[in-house]
Protein backbone atom coordinates (compact mmCIF):
# COMPACT_ATOMS: atom_id res chain seq x y z
CA UNK A 1 0.00 0.00 0.00
CA UNK A 2 1.57 3.41 -1.16
CA UNK A 3 1.80 6.56 1.85
CA UNK A 4 -1.26 8.13 -0.75
CA UNK A 5 -3.33 5.35 -0.33
CA UNK A 6 -2.66 5.38 3.48
CA UNK A 7 -3.74 9.27 3.55
CA UNK A 8 -7.15 8.03 1.77
CA UNK A 9 -7.72 5.57 4.05
CA UNK A 10 -6.96 7.55 7.11
CA UNK A 11 -9.59 10.80 5.06
CA UNK A 12 -12.07 7.63 4.85
CA UNK A 13 -11.48 6.92 8.79
CA UNK A 14 -12.21 10.63 9.51
CA UNK A 15 -15.03 10.51 7.99
CA UNK A 16 -16.50 7.61 9.15
CA UNK A 17 -16.13 8.55 12.69
CA UNK A 18 -18.21 11.59 12.06
CA UNK A 19 -14.67 14.25 11.88
CA UNK A 20 -15.94 15.52 9.24
CA UNK A 21 -13.75 18.84 9.02
CA UNK A 22 -10.73 16.70 9.96
CA UNK A 23 -11.86 14.46 6.89
CA UNK A 24 -12.42 17.44 4.81
CA UNK A 25 -8.72 18.71 5.60
CA UNK A 26 -7.29 15.38 4.79
CA UNK A 27 -8.88 15.12 1.17
CA UNK A 28 -8.44 18.39 0.35
CA UNK A 29 -4.81 17.19 0.86
CA UNK A 30 -4.98 14.89 -1.48
CA UNK A 31 -6.61 16.60 -4.59
CA UNK A 32 -3.61 17.18 -6.53
CA UNK A 33 -2.33 13.69 -6.26
CA UNK A 34 -1.90 11.85 -9.63
CA UNK A 35 -2.91 8.75 -8.01
CA UNK A 36 -5.41 9.57 -5.34
CA UNK A 37 -7.06 12.84 -6.64
CA UNK A 38 -10.40 11.66 -8.53
CA UNK A 39 -11.01 9.65 -5.37
CA UNK A 40 -10.07 12.37 -3.33
CA UNK A 41 -12.61 14.49 -5.19
CA UNK A 42 -15.33 11.64 -5.07
CA UNK A 43 -15.21 11.29 -1.26
CA UNK A 44 -14.84 15.16 -0.24
CA UNK A 45 -17.89 15.91 -2.99
CA UNK A 46 -19.81 13.21 -0.46
CA UNK A 47 -18.60 14.51 2.38
CA UNK A 48 -19.69 18.36 1.05
CA UNK A 49 -23.20 16.79 0.09
CA UNK A 50 -23.52 15.03 3.48
CA UNK A 51 -22.92 18.82 4.96
CA UNK A 52 -25.63 20.58 2.42
CA UNK A 53 -23.51 21.81 0.45
CA UNK A 54 -24.24 20.75 -3.01
CA UNK A 55 -23.06 23.70 -4.64
CA UNK A 56 -19.75 23.42 -3.73
CA UNK A 57 -19.63 19.27 -4.17
CA UNK A 58 -20.96 19.29 -7.52
CA UNK A 59 -18.05 20.46 -9.70
CA UNK A 60 -15.98 17.95 -7.59
CA UNK A 61 -17.96 15.38 -8.30
CA UNK A 62 -17.87 15.90 -11.66
CA UNK A 63 -14.41 16.32 -12.33
CA UNK A 64 -14.01 12.94 -10.49
CA UNK A 65 -16.30 11.33 -12.62
CA UNK A 66 -14.20 12.61 -15.61
CA UNK A 67 -11.35 11.31 -14.44
CA UNK A 68 -12.59 7.62 -14.05
CA UNK A 69 -15.71 6.75 -15.61
CA UNK A 70 -15.59 3.48 -14.02
CA UNK A 71 -17.54 4.05 -10.66
CA UNK A 72 -21.09 3.35 -10.28
CA UNK A 73 -21.02 4.59 -6.93
CA UNK A 74 -19.60 8.20 -8.13
CA UNK A 75 -22.03 8.24 -11.01
CA UNK A 76 -25.21 7.85 -8.22
CA UNK A 77 -23.52 10.89 -5.94
CA UNK A 78 -23.21 12.78 -8.65
CA UNK A 79 -26.81 12.28 -9.89
CA UNK A 80 -27.72 13.40 -6.15
CA UNK A 81 -26.25 16.64 -6.49
CA UNK A 82 -27.38 17.38 -9.55
CA UNK A 83 -30.94 16.56 -8.70
CA UNK A 84 -30.29 18.87 -5.25
CA UNK A 85 -29.27 21.78 -7.42
CA UNK A 86 -32.00 20.99 -9.98
CA UNK A 87 -30.62 20.24 -12.42
CA UNK A 88 -33.13 17.40 -13.25
CA UNK A 89 -32.40 15.75 -16.70
CA UNK A 90 -28.66 16.09 -15.60
CA UNK A 91 -29.14 13.83 -12.67
CA UNK A 92 -30.59 11.29 -14.57
CA UNK A 93 -28.24 11.16 -16.74
CA UNK A 94 -25.90 10.48 -13.93
CA UNK A 95 -28.25 8.15 -12.30
CA UNK A 96 -28.66 6.36 -15.46
CA UNK A 97 -24.99 5.68 -15.71
CA UNK A 98 -24.91 4.13 -12.07
CA UNK A 99 -27.37 1.34 -13.12
CA UNK A 100 -25.99 0.24 -15.83
CA UNK A 101 -23.04 -0.11 -14.15
CA UNK A 102 -24.11 -1.82 -10.82
CA UNK A 103 -27.68 -3.28 -12.11
CA UNK A 104 -28.50 -4.95 -9.14
CA UNK A 105 -28.48 -2.13 -6.51
CA UNK A 106 -32.19 -1.63 -5.59
CA UNK A 107 -31.74 2.09 -4.41
CA UNK A 108 -30.13 3.51 -7.44
CA UNK A 109 -33.53 2.30 -9.39
CA UNK A 110 -35.76 3.82 -6.73
CA UNK A 111 -33.61 7.16 -7.17
CA UNK A 112 -33.27 6.72 -10.44
CA UNK A 113 -37.17 6.33 -10.53
CA UNK A 114 -37.94 9.21 -8.01
CA UNK A 115 -35.52 11.88 -10.23
CA UNK A 116 -37.45 10.49 -13.85
CA UNK A 117 -40.74 11.50 -12.00
CA UNK A 118 -39.53 14.78 -11.12
CA UNK A 119 -38.38 15.07 -14.47
CA UNK A 120 -42.28 14.81 -16.01
CA UNK A 121 -41.04 11.24 -17.30
CA UNK A 122 -43.49 9.14 -15.65
CA UNK A 123 -43.21 6.43 -18.14
CA UNK A 124 -39.51 5.51 -17.33
CA UNK A 125 -39.75 6.53 -14.02
CA UNK A 126 -42.46 3.28 -13.70
CA UNK A 127 -40.02 0.77 -15.87
CA UNK A 128 -37.40 1.75 -13.42
CA UNK A 129 -39.60 1.53 -10.05
CA UNK A 130 -41.21 -1.80 -11.33
CA UNK A 131 -36.97 -3.04 -12.20
CA UNK A 132 -36.79 -2.07 -8.15
CA UNK A 133 -39.55 -3.94 -6.93
CA UNK A 134 -38.48 -7.10 -9.17
CA UNK A 135 -35.01 -6.42 -7.77
CA UNK A 136 -36.29 -6.26 -3.47
CA UNK A 137 -40.03 -6.95 -2.88
CA UNK A 138 -39.36 -6.66 0.56
CA UNK A 139 -37.94 -2.62 0.55
CA UNK A 140 -41.14 -0.06 0.80
CA UNK A 141 -39.37 2.39 -1.11
CA UNK A 142 -40.25 1.59 -4.87
CA UNK A 143 -43.85 0.78 -3.74
CA UNK A 144 -44.31 4.08 -2.26
CA UNK A 145 -43.23 6.35 -4.91
CA UNK A 146 -45.03 4.08 -7.56
CA UNK A 147 -48.23 4.80 -5.47
CA UNK A 148 -47.50 8.40 -5.50
CA UNK A 149 -47.04 8.65 -9.33
CA UNK A 150 -49.80 6.07 -9.75
CA UNK A 151 -52.10 8.61 -7.87
CA UNK A 152 -50.76 11.97 -9.38
CA UNK A 153 -51.92 9.95 -12.74
CA UNK A 154 -55.46 8.85 -11.77
CA UNK A 155 -54.87 5.76 -11.36
CA UNK A 156 -56.46 4.71 -8.30
CA UNK A 157 -57.09 0.98 -8.29
CA UNK A 158 -53.39 0.43 -8.99
CA UNK A 159 -52.29 2.93 -6.76
CA UNK A 160 -54.56 1.30 -3.85
CA UNK A 161 -52.90 -2.33 -5.15
CA UNK A 162 -49.33 -0.48 -4.87
CA UNK A 163 -49.85 1.29 -1.40
CA UNK A 164 -51.06 -2.29 -0.05
CA UNK A 165 -47.94 -3.85 -1.07
CA UNK A 166 -45.68 -0.73 0.55
CA UNK A 167 -47.62 -1.25 3.88
CA UNK A 168 -46.76 -5.17 3.87
CA UNK A 169 -43.31 -4.41 2.76
CA UNK A 170 -42.39 -2.28 6.20
CA UNK A 171 -40.38 -4.47 8.97
CA UNK A 172 -42.45 -6.13 11.25
CA UNK A 173 -43.96 -3.86 13.86
CA UNK A 174 -43.95 -0.69 12.08
CA UNK A 175 -47.37 -0.54 10.52
CA UNK A 176 -50.17 -0.62 13.30
CA UNK A 177 -52.18 -3.71 12.94
CA UNK A 178 -55.27 -2.37 11.46
CA UNK A 179 -53.41 -0.93 8.00
CA UNK A 180 -51.04 -4.35 8.16
CA UNK A 181 -54.83 -6.13 7.75
CA UNK A 182 -56.57 -3.14 5.72
CA UNK A 183 -53.71 -4.15 3.24
CA UNK A 184 -54.31 -7.93 2.95
CA UNK A 185 -57.95 -7.28 2.27
CA UNK A 186 -57.22 -4.70 -0.59
CA UNK A 187 -55.08 -7.71 -1.73
CA UNK A 188 -57.54 -10.15 -1.22
CA UNK A 189 -55.58 -11.82 1.64
CA UNK A 190 -58.82 -11.70 3.54
CA UNK A 191 -57.80 -15.22 5.47
CA UNK A 192 -54.35 -13.34 6.55
CA UNK A 193 -56.14 -10.57 7.89
CA UNK A 194 -58.33 -12.17 9.78
CA UNK A 195 -55.58 -14.13 11.87
CA UNK A 196 -54.19 -10.95 12.19
CA UNK A 197 -57.27 -9.66 13.80
CA UNK A 198 -57.48 -12.57 15.75
CA UNK A 199 -53.92 -12.84 17.24
CA UNK A 200 -54.26 -8.92 17.49
CA UNK A 201 -57.84 -10.03 19.53
CA UNK A 202 -55.87 -12.35 21.70
CA UNK A 203 -53.16 -10.18 22.19
CA UNK A 204 -55.29 -6.74 23.38
CA UNK A 205 -57.66 -9.25 25.65
CA UNK A 206 -61.10 -8.42 23.73
CA UNK A 207 -60.16 -4.75 22.71
CA UNK A 208 -63.31 -3.03 20.87
CA UNK A 209 -61.03 -1.91 18.05
CA UNK A 210 -59.41 -5.54 17.26
CA UNK A 211 -63.04 -6.81 17.54
CA UNK A 212 -64.43 -4.56 14.96
CA UNK A 213 -61.77 -4.64 12.60
CA UNK A 214 -62.33 -8.67 12.60
CA UNK A 215 -65.70 -8.19 11.71
CA UNK A 216 -64.71 -6.11 9.27
CA UNK A 217 -62.12 -8.25 7.40
CA UNK A 218 -65.13 -10.90 7.29
CA UNK A 219 -64.56 -12.77 11.00
CA UNK A 220 -67.79 -13.63 11.11
CA UNK A 221 -71.06 -11.82 10.72
CA UNK A 222 -71.00 -7.86 10.30
CA UNK A 223 -73.17 -6.47 12.84
CA UNK A 224 -75.80 -3.74 12.00
CA UNK A 225 -73.62 -0.86 13.11
CA UNK A 226 -70.16 0.14 14.83
CA UNK A 227 -69.78 -0.56 18.37
CA UNK A 228 -70.57 2.31 20.29
CA UNK A 229 -67.63 1.13 22.66
CA UNK A 230 -64.81 1.06 19.36
CA UNK A 231 -66.46 4.71 17.70
CA UNK A 232 -65.78 6.27 21.21
CA UNK A 233 -62.80 4.61 21.94
CA UNK A 234 -61.30 5.44 18.36
CA UNK A 235 -62.41 8.94 18.41
CA UNK A 236 -61.06 9.78 21.65
CA UNK A 237 -57.40 8.39 20.15
CA UNK A 238 -57.59 10.70 17.17
CA UNK A 239 -59.21 13.58 18.69
CA UNK A 240 -56.31 16.07 19.15
CA UNK A 241 -55.36 15.80 15.50
CA UNK A 242 -58.54 15.12 14.07
CA UNK A 243 -59.05 18.21 11.62
CA UNK A 244 -55.47 18.40 10.09
CA UNK A 245 -56.24 14.34 10.04
CA UNK A 246 -59.47 15.20 8.12
CA UNK A 247 -58.17 18.08 5.63
CA UNK A 248 -54.73 15.77 4.79
CA UNK A 249 -57.74 13.51 4.18
CA UNK A 250 -59.37 16.08 1.78
CA UNK A 251 -63.03 15.56 3.87
CA UNK A 252 -65.89 17.35 1.70
CA UNK A 253 -68.14 17.46 4.84
CA UNK A 254 -68.12 20.89 5.84
CA UNK A 255 -67.55 22.60 2.51
CA UNK A 256 -70.40 20.76 0.92
CA UNK A 257 -72.48 22.01 4.13
CA UNK A 258 -71.61 25.22 3.58
CA UNK A 259 -72.25 25.57 0.15
CA UNK A 260 -75.68 23.81 0.03
CA UNK A 261 -76.83 25.98 2.94
CA UNK A 262 -75.90 29.04 1.26
CA UNK A 263 -77.46 27.63 -1.79
CA UNK A 264 -80.77 27.95 0.37
CA UNK A 265 -80.78 31.31 0.76
CA UNK A 266 -81.22 30.76 4.46
CA UNK A 267 -82.23 34.21 6.92
CA UNK A 268 -79.03 34.21 9.39
CA UNK A 269 -79.29 32.27 12.92
CA UNK A 270 -83.08 31.61 12.05
CA UNK A 271 -83.20 27.78 12.76
CA UNK A 272 -83.16 25.87 15.80
CA UNK A 273 -80.18 23.22 14.77
CA UNK A 274 -78.56 19.81 16.00
CA UNK A 275 -75.22 18.81 15.00
CA UNK A 276 -75.31 14.54 15.27
CA UNK A 277 -71.97 13.53 15.35
CA UNK A 278 -70.74 16.68 16.02
CA UNK A 279 -66.93 15.60 16.41
CA UNK A 280 -64.88 18.45 16.58
CA UNK A 281 -67.21 21.44 15.16
CA UNK A 282 -65.99 21.13 11.60
CA UNK A 283 -69.42 20.93 10.34
CA UNK A 284 -71.08 22.71 13.30
CA UNK A 285 -68.86 26.09 12.26
CA UNK A 286 -70.61 25.79 8.83
CA UNK A 287 -74.25 25.75 10.40
CA UNK A 288 -73.79 28.15 12.84
CA UNK A 289 -74.38 31.21 10.21
CA UNK A 290 -77.93 29.83 9.97
CA UNK A 291 -78.48 28.86 14.21
CA UNK A 292 -81.02 30.23 16.04
CA UNK A 293 -79.13 27.34 18.58
CA UNK A 294 -76.94 25.17 17.98
CA UNK A 295 -76.71 21.80 20.08
CA UNK A 296 -74.19 18.76 19.47
CA UNK A 297 -74.02 15.28 20.20
CA UNK A 298 -71.12 13.05 19.63
CA UNK A 299 -70.49 10.10 21.79
CA UNK A 300 -66.48 10.24 22.02
CA UNK A 301 -65.32 12.64 24.67
CA UNK A 302 -62.33 13.71 23.61
CA UNK A 303 -64.14 14.98 20.38
CA UNK A 304 -66.65 16.90 22.38
CA UNK A 305 -63.34 18.38 24.44
CA UNK A 306 -61.97 19.97 21.17
CA UNK A 307 -65.57 21.10 20.21
CA UNK A 308 -65.60 22.97 22.96
CA UNK A 309 -63.24 24.80 22.64
CA UNK A 310 -64.50 26.22 19.68
CA UNK A 311 -67.49 27.95 21.58
CA UNK A 312 -70.18 27.47 18.65
CA UNK A 313 -72.40 25.07 20.57
CA UNK A 314 -75.21 25.96 23.11
CA UNK A 315 -74.99 22.50 24.71
CA UNK A 316 -72.75 19.60 23.83
CA UNK A 317 -74.26 16.00 24.56
CA UNK A 318 -72.04 12.91 24.87
CA UNK A 319 -74.06 9.95 23.44
CA UNK A 320 -74.63 7.89 21.01
CA UNK A 321 -77.06 9.54 18.85
CA UNK A 322 -79.81 7.45 18.32
CA UNK A 323 -79.52 7.60 22.01
CA UNK A 324 -80.36 11.02 22.18
CA UNK A 325 -82.94 11.09 19.36
CA UNK A 326 -84.82 8.45 21.76
CA UNK A 327 -84.92 10.63 24.40
CA UNK A 328 -87.89 13.11 23.26
CA UNK A 329 -87.14 16.64 23.98
CA UNK A 330 -86.25 19.40 21.86
CA UNK A 331 -87.20 19.48 17.70
CA UNK A 332 -85.39 21.18 15.41
CA UNK A 333 -85.61 22.63 11.54
CA UNK A 334 -82.25 21.83 10.99
CA UNK A 335 -80.04 18.54 11.37
CA UNK A 336 -76.57 18.17 10.34
CA UNK A 337 -75.35 14.37 10.41
CA UNK A 338 -71.92 14.07 8.57
CA UNK A 339 -69.30 11.46 8.39
CA UNK A 340 -71.53 9.48 10.84
CA UNK A 341 -73.77 7.40 9.07
CA UNK A 342 -70.73 5.55 7.74
CA UNK A 343 -70.47 4.12 11.27
CA UNK A 344 -73.98 2.99 11.19
CA UNK A 345 -75.21 0.32 8.97
CA UNK A 346 -78.85 -0.38 9.25
CA UNK A 347 -80.34 3.26 8.97
CA UNK A 348 -84.41 2.24 9.64
CA UNK A 349 -84.68 3.09 12.87
CA UNK A 350 -82.27 6.38 12.23
CA UNK A 351 -85.08 7.49 10.12
CA UNK A 352 -87.83 7.19 11.75
CA UNK A 353 -85.93 8.83 15.05
CA UNK A 354 -84.95 11.86 12.78
CA UNK A 355 -88.65 12.16 11.62
CA UNK A 356 -89.62 12.48 14.88
CA UNK A 357 -87.45 15.17 16.41
CA UNK A 358 -88.08 17.34 13.21
CA UNK A 359 -90.43 19.64 12.59
CA UNK A 360 -92.55 20.34 9.48
CA UNK A 361 -90.24 21.77 6.89
CA UNK A 362 -86.31 20.76 8.57
CA UNK A 363 -83.88 20.20 6.41
CA UNK A 364 -81.84 17.35 7.03
CA UNK A 365 -78.11 17.23 5.23
CA UNK A 366 -76.20 13.91 5.71
CA UNK A 367 -73.62 11.70 3.64
CA UNK A 368 -73.02 8.66 3.07
CA UNK A 369 -69.93 6.49 1.06
CA UNK A 370 -71.07 4.32 -1.86
CA UNK A 371 -72.15 0.13 -1.88
CA UNK A 372 -70.85 0.04 -5.95
CA UNK A 373 -74.15 -1.11 -7.60
CA UNK A 374 -72.65 -4.58 -8.77
CA UNK A 375 -72.82 -5.57 -4.53
CA UNK A 376 -75.87 -7.35 -2.47
CA UNK A 377 -77.33 -5.87 0.04
CA UNK A 378 -78.64 -2.25 1.75
CA UNK A 379 -75.45 -1.93 3.39
CA UNK A 380 -71.75 -3.52 3.71
CA UNK A 381 -69.19 -3.26 6.26
CA UNK A 382 -65.82 -2.69 4.23
CA UNK A 383 -62.27 -3.24 5.61
CA UNK A 384 -61.69 0.41 6.34
CA UNK A 385 -64.04 -0.51 9.10
CA UNK A 386 -66.65 1.85 7.89
CA UNK A 387 -70.05 1.21 6.32
CA UNK A 388 -71.37 1.73 2.44
CA UNK A 389 -74.76 2.44 1.61
CA UNK A 390 -76.47 1.65 -1.32
CA UNK A 391 -78.41 4.59 -3.26
CA UNK A 392 -81.38 2.24 -3.47
CA UNK A 393 -81.34 1.84 0.57
CA UNK A 394 -81.45 6.05 0.39
CA UNK A 395 -84.27 6.43 -1.87
CA UNK A 396 -86.52 3.85 -0.04
CA UNK A 397 -85.40 5.72 3.85
CA UNK A 398 -85.97 9.31 2.06
CA UNK A 399 -89.48 8.39 0.21
CA UNK A 400 -91.17 8.30 3.73
CA UNK A 401 -92.00 11.94 4.28
CA UNK A 402 -88.79 13.58 3.08
CA UNK A 403 -88.42 15.86 -0.30
CA UNK A 404 -84.74 16.08 -2.17
CA UNK A 405 -83.62 19.25 -2.41
CA UNK A 406 -80.04 18.38 -3.44
CA UNK A 407 -78.59 14.86 -4.25
CA UNK A 408 -74.28 14.75 -5.27
CA UNK A 409 -72.43 11.80 -5.95
CA UNK A 410 -69.02 12.69 -5.50
CA UNK A 411 -65.74 11.84 -3.50
CA UNK A 412 -66.35 12.42 0.76
CA UNK A 413 -62.75 11.70 1.25
CA UNK A 414 -59.71 10.12 0.64
CA UNK A 415 -57.96 6.66 1.62
CA UNK A 416 -54.81 5.84 0.89
CA UNK A 417 -54.94 9.12 -1.31
CA UNK A 418 -57.61 7.67 -3.14
CA UNK A 419 -61.12 9.02 -3.67
CA UNK A 420 -63.84 7.17 -1.68
CA UNK A 421 -66.97 8.42 -3.19
CA UNK A 422 -70.41 8.76 -1.38
CA UNK A 423 -73.85 10.53 -1.56
CA UNK A 424 -74.51 14.32 0.05
CA UNK A 425 -77.93 14.83 0.46
CA UNK A 426 -80.17 17.81 1.78
CA UNK A 427 -83.75 16.51 1.88
CA UNK A 428 -86.81 18.32 3.23
CA UNK A 429 -89.70 17.26 6.09
CA UNK A 430 -92.86 17.38 4.13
Amino acid sequence: MTVEDERLLRAQRLHLSGDAEAAESAYRDLLDDEAQGAAARHWLGFLLMQRDRAGEALPLLERAVAADGGHAEWHFNLGLARARMGLDQEAVSALSEAVRLDPPRYFYWTNLGAQLMRAGRDAEAEQALCHAVSLNQHCPDAFHLLTGMLLRLGRHGEARRCNALGVLAEPPGAMAPIAVGQALCELGRHEEARALAQDWLRERGDSPVARHMLAAFGGGEAPDSCDAEYVGSAFDAAAASFDQDLARLRYQGPQWTAACLSRLGIAAHSLPALDLGCGTGLVGEAALPYASRLDGVDLSAGMLEQARAKGIYDSLDERELRGFLRTGGGTYQLIVCMDTLPYLGELEELFILLAARAMPGCLLLFCTESLDDGEAGDFRLHHSGRYRHHARYLDRLLQEGWEVLERTRMPVRDESGCPVWGDFVCARKR
